[in-house]
Formats: C-alpha cells, structure tokens, sequence
C-alpha cells in the first residue's frame, strides 16, 4: 500500500510586513470585515504579533482610546494596517532588516478561542 498524504483546499494566510504597513491577503483580511478597528500587540514567548478585531460596542466597554486602535482597511483583494509607528515597535521585539528587503511575508492563522489574527514572525514565507 503507498504512503499518501492529501492535500487540503485551504488557502493560506498570509501578512506582509512593509516599512510603512502590514497587508494582508484577502483569506487574512476577511476575519476584519466587520471590525471597527484593531488592536496590535506581540507575544514575547512565541514571536508572533497579534491582531484583533475590535467593535465599536467594545471601544466603549473595555475603555479604549483612539490612540489604542489601528484602523485597517479592508478592499476587494487585501487589508490593510498603515503605520510607521507600529512597524518601529515590532522591530523592537523583532528586527525586519528593510534594506536587504523591501517587504517580508509571513504565515498567519486565525484563534479562534482568542479571536485574533496571529502572525508567526519565525516562519517567514519565500
């Protein structure tokens, strides 16, 4: 009997990290639809930075500024967070060396259990 393994239909997430944004593809983008804004923050132990969707009824409920919320665009092909300041605090944690590369990707998968977006900074896509 052959050894096989099959593959899915599943499309992969993926998020671009530019000197300027974050883009992401259209499978990445369609958790944020329906999102008032974002919040952005980086979990130290596994590398990944973390992207939730936020309401407009939660901006009230749990306190939140403008200053804590990243607007993200969302058009027919990608979404898009833009922000040089965000960028500059992720390569605190994670430097992206922008002159050897214009722009990285990396692998992302949606938690539910969280409802964030995570981005794995260690897998990098070529």
């Amino acid at each position: 009997m052959w050894k096989s393994e099959w593959f899915t239909n599943e499309k992969e997430k993926v998020a671009t990290i530019y000197e300027t944004n974050i883009t992401f593809n259209t499978v990445a983008a369609n958790y944020f639809k329906t999102a008032y804004s974002t919040l952005i923050g980086y979990n130290l132990e596994e590398d990944c930075l973390l992207i939730k969707p936020v309401s407009k009824d939660e901006v009230g409920t749990r306190n939140l500024s403008e200053d804590d919320l990243h607007p993200m665009s969302i058009k027919p092909s990608y979404g898009r967070i833009n922000g040089k300041n965000i960028i500059k605090k992720l390569c605190y944690y994670h430097p992206i060396d922008f002159n050897a590369q214009k722009s990285h990707r990396f692998e992302c998968e949606w938690n539910n259990e969280e409802n964030l977006l995570v981005v794995y900074l260690k897998r990098e896509v070529q």
